[in-house]
């Protein structure tokens, strides 16, 4: 399995979320109405404020739940089953832990289905550890192939953040940061079937939640949660949840260090 798979989830699971269907009606304006009101100012998020960070801690939570999951059962299933079963659950319900210190040492510790994959990188040197075996690898040399929170934010925050009227959001203190909590109402979830993957016609779930903390002065994000819920064509239950959060930021004690030689790699 190669990082690449990280970063590919994200946009793996909302397109599946768009195939599967369902959403309420989109909401038309009236060709009539030609009333102009002025616009309210808008929020502008920064990704890049997150690379002036020397370090920190984050959490990404992923889970989503469709029929395209659902595999008909086997009495004796095959090797290939059971390895597509597990990369299912690896696509289905997903938590990565990770850490980061200036200017170029990574972890991350994946867990799905009971099991963990393991991440460090340090410099040009990359090792990935299954269950209790490190292996060291070739380097990918860019976090662009990670589900980090630089990506989470250049695939999602930075495109929701024009939605946001910057008179709406509230002072929050998070996890010893000071952030402007704002959340999307209907009208400003107009964007959310595109960045779903679906039409303008299939319109949005008929549920959902979208929260977004912004740092105050640098609007980066520390934390993201997004909940969404509808039925497919058939009546079937779809549902996707997203969180990311930020912790112990510039916390000097944070340490990443090459892994222990596994047995036979010395």
């Amino acid at each position: 399995m190669t990082a690449c798979v990280y970063r590919a989830r994200l946009t793996s699971a909302l397109t599946l979320w768009a195939c599967t269907g369902g959403g309420t009606p989109s909401i038309e304006t009236p060709l009539g109405d030609t009333t102009a009101t002025p616009s309210p100012a808008k929020v502008q998020a920064s990704c890049d404020a997150i690379q002036d960070i020397e370090s920190y801690r984050y959490s990404i939570v992923l889970r989503l739940e469709t029929p395209v999951f659902e595999q008909p059962v086997e009495d004796t299933p095959a090797p290939l089953s059971e390895f597509a079963e597990a990369l299912t659950e690896l696509f289905r319900d997903m938590e990565l832990e990770g850490a980061f210190v200036a200017p170029d040492r990574s972890q991350a510790l994946l867990r799905f289905q009971g099991e963990e994959l393991e991440l460090r990188t340090i410099g040009d040197s990359s090792w990935i550890r299954v269950g209790a075996t490190w292996q060291e690898q070739p380097s990918t040399a860019s976090e662009e192939a990670l589900l980090t929170p630089a990506s989470v934010c250049a695939d999602l925050v930075e495109d929701l953040a024009p939605s946001l009227a910057a008179a709406s959001g509230e002072e929050e203190l998070v996890n010893g940061l000071e952030t402007v909590h704002y959340r999307l109402d209907e009208a400003d979830l107009r964007g959310l079937p595109g960045l779903l993957g679906r039409s303008g016609e299939e319109g949005l779930p008929s549920e959902f939640g979208v929260d977004i903390w912004l740092e105050r002065d640098d609007g980066w994000p520390v934390r993201l949660e997004i909940t969404a819920s509808d039925t497919d064509d058939e009546g079937n239950p779809i549902s996707l949840e997203l969180s990311m959060e930020f912790s112990d930021i510039n916390d000097p004690t944070i340490e990443i260090n090459p892994p222990p030689v596994s047995p036979g790699q010395a």
